[in-house]
């Protein structure tokens, strides 16, 4: 399981990793990458005999203390020998855990984008009321 900066840092540690892996073993990527690089990335790794699963991971530091949401993509077979690890570490609501497959080769970024437009354009939703609520209504910040 890696998490590195997306992109460059993201091949670096792959190739640093590959000549240490057997053929099937499973690499999960669970950074924050584009999810054409892990399409590319699940196509070159696969062509030499391993397979990847590309893993979008939400939760920031409460995620990293109490476990996170998180969303695997890749070959389901490699998901499926992964997901009793993957479950464990992942946030928990009662007991059903936060952690589902998404789909194949690059499923699992692509989620992890849309759910990052969607919890930007919240946090822009929230300013803008805010800024309207004491510059136009003169509301305070104690008030709010």
């Amino acid at each position: 399981l890696i998490m590195v900066q997306a992109g460059a840092g993201t091949d670096a540690t792959i190739d640093s990793l590959v000549p240490h892996l057997d053929q099937g073993d499973i690499i999960i990527d669970g950074g924050n990458a584009y999810f054409p690089d892990t399409q590319r990335r699940s196509k070159e790794l696969e062509a030499k005999g391993f397979r990847f699963i590309g893993t979008g991971v939400s939760g920031g530091e409460e995620g990293a203390l109490k476990g996170p949401s998180i969303m695997p993509g890749g070959q389901k077979s490699a998901y499926e020998l992964v997901e009793p690890i993957l479950t464990a570490i992942s946030a928990k609501v009662g007991e059903d855990a936060c952690c589902t497959y998404i789909g194949p080769d690059g499923a699992g970024h692509y989620v992890k984008m849309v759910h990052n437009g969607i919890e930007y354009g919240d946090m822009q939703l929230i300013c803008e009321a805010y800024d309207l609520l004491q510059n136009v209504l003169g509301v305070t910040t104690e008030e709010l």
